[in-house]
C-alpha cells in the first residue's frame, strides 16, 4: 500500500500542481507533508492566518519531507500548490 492510499484510508487529501484544496474545522486537515519539492501560493488556516507569512516560506522552494503545521494548531483552510505536490493529513 502506498502513502498516498493510507492517506485516503484517512479521509486526508493528496495535491499537486494547480491544485487547491480547501478545508474547514470538519474536514481537520491538521498538518501537510510535502510530497515533491513545493512552492505554494496561498496557504491559509481556518481562522484566515497566512502560513506562508507565519512560517518566511512565501514564494520558497519546501523540500520533499518536510512537514507543516498552522503556528495556530487550527487546520488549513486554503493550500494552493503552485508546483510539486503534497499530502494533507487529516487527524
Amino acid at each position: 500500500m502506498t502513502i498516498e492510499q493510507l492517506v485516503a484510508l484517512k479521509g486526508g487529501k493528496y495535491a499537486d500542481n494547480g491544485a487547491t484544496v480547501t478545508g474547514t474545522n470538519s474536514t481537520n486537515y491538521r498538518f501537510l507533508c510535502v510530497n515533491d519539492d513545493v512552492i505554494f501560493t496561498a496557504l491559509t488556516d481556518t481562522d484566515d492566518n497566512n502560513v506562508l507569512t507565519e512560517w518566511g516560506i512565501a514564494g520558497k522552494t519546501i523540500t520533499a519531507g518536510m512537514v507543516l503545521a498552522p503556528a495556530s494548531g487550527k487546520p488549513f483552510k486554503t493550500v494552493t500548490v503552485a508546483s510539486g505536490s503534497v499530502l494533507l493529513i487529516k487527524l
